[in-house]
């Protein structure tokens, strides 16, 4: 028989494990619904591919989904409790809607990405005569390694693409969610409005709420370089300021603004997803409607670059979720990777100003060099073999955008495992070996 100490202990131990799952469930779900309604609807991705690649891990993997393809919605839960529902808007992505008056806002914003017209003469030339069979060996060699677990790789060399591969599922015309490389993007956006005169980086931050305590004193130029002072807590395996903001929370600037700070501004380097959201922000407080808004990145941007497959998703208040949620195809993310290559330069304009380029790779204070304006910068241990000048639009599970402007070189890799699984240094060093 048991003893009466042992079953209390085994009863309190049950009891605290359904606990600790019961308070993450919206986040385990949200997670799941969300990336399973993005796949889908978003990137044309089957449940079963979604299923074993994107949510095959931790509790994950126990979650179910319903897909209502008429109405566009997905519904997870684990083993039925704490069912999360993410809704698709085919100009704008899906979100979650964590407080129901909110679907028909979300269904409603006024925005049609299909309104916007796209440069045709691309910045990518496709190569068609010098094949590099040395280089091919070693691109499918690498898309052949199922620890790497890459789904595309592409090298882009003198403004062609010489080398491009893609695992079992994908093609050419998949479009890619590039995690953190959304935040890259928002610091292009400001960039432009930078070059137009409406914003200056060294001004501080319009935010009312922050007028009568030291964090009216933030400035652009700190949200950009991760230096607010502001604390944050990112980690995607608990509950965290980052999760609780994607996957409890609908309005993901006012979760990002409300923290108090944690350090003197500008005196700490501390990755931020909420820093990505204030800047998504105050973007939108630059324009006096939310349409202009959310056509501001097509029509200054990527119609510009002729990257017709990119979605940017939103929170269901139309906000552009600038940490995370980016959608490409990997030539499409080549053609962004090439204007900072050009400094600034696509299709014959000046989209950025080359001085911008100089600031985003200038090592942000108290970084220790690795980070500059929302793009990742070479260091020496971790790039040993690669030539100083490297830098990098970086995303969960290893997706990247490589820029190298001394080698005239682009490098494009998606995947769905994380970056232990792939050594980038020696990926490159092979690729600049080849050429």
């Amino acid at each position: 028989m048991i003893k009466k100490g042992s079953l209390i202990t085994l009863v309190l131990a049950i009891s605290f494990g359904f606990y600790y799952l019961y308070v993450r469930l919206p986040i385990i779900n949200g997670y799941a619904a969300k990336n399973m309604c993005s796949c889908v609807f978003v990137a044309n991705r089957t449940q079963d591919q979604v299923e074993e690649h994107e949510l095959n891990f931790s509790f994950l993997k126990y979650t179910s989904h319903k897909i209502d393809t008429i109405n566009k919605t997905v519904e997870s839960s684990f083993f039925g409790f704490r069912t999360r529902t993410a809704y698709y808007n085919p100009n704008v992505g899906c979100a979650l809607v964590n407080q129901k008056e909110n679907v028909t806002p979300f269904k409603a914003i006024d925005f049609d990405k299909n309104s916007i017209s796209y440069k045709k003469d691309s910045v990518l030339k496709i190569n068609s005569v010098n094949q590099n069979e040395e280089l091919d060996e070693i691109v499918n060699a690498h898309i052949n390694n199922k620890d790497a677990n890459t789904t595309a790789l592409l090298v882009i060399h003198n403004n062609k693409l010489i080398a491009e591969k893609y695992s079992e599922g994908f093609t050419k015309e998949s479009r890619f969610l590039g995690w953190s490389m959304a935040k890259s993007i928002m610091s292009t956006l400001v960039g432009i409005l930078t070059k137009e005169g409406k914003i200056n980086r060294d001004e501080t931050i319009n935010e009312p709420s922050w007028k009568n305590d030291e964090r009216k004193n933030i400035t652009w130029n700190n949200v950009l370089q991760m230096s607010t002072g502001i604390a944050w807590k990112e980690n995607y395996g608990s509950i965290s300021d980052v999760t609780k903001m994607l996957y409890t929370q609908d309005d993901i600037y006012q979760t990002a603004i409300q923290n108090k700070l944690e350090f003197p501004i500008n005196s700490h380097f501390k990755y931020s997803s909420g820093s990505s959201n204030i800047l998504a922000g105050q973007l939108k407080k630059q324009f006096k409607t939310e349409e202009e808004y959310l056509k501001f990145p097509y029509e200054k941007l990527f119609s510009r670059l002729g990257m017709e497959s990119m979605l940017l998703e939103t929170d269901p208040n139309g906000t552009f979720v600038g940490s995370s949620y980016a959608w490409a195809t990997a030539r499409d993310w080549a053609k962004y990777g090439l204007l900072y290559l050009h400094n600034g330069k696509a299709n014959g304009e000046q989209i950025l100003d080359a001085e911008w380029i100089n600031y985003t790779t200038t090592p942000a204070k108290n970084s220790k060099g690795i980070y500059g304006a929302q793009f990742w910068l070479h260091t020496p241990e971790e790039f040993p073999d690669v030539a100083s000048d490297l830098y990098f639009a970086d995303g969960f599970q290893g997706q990247r955008v490589f820029i190298l402007p001394s080698e005239n070189l682009v490098v494009v890799r998606f995947g769905l495992h994380s970056q232990g699984d792939v050594d980038f240094n020696q990926l490159l060093k092979e690729i600049l070996k080849a050429l």
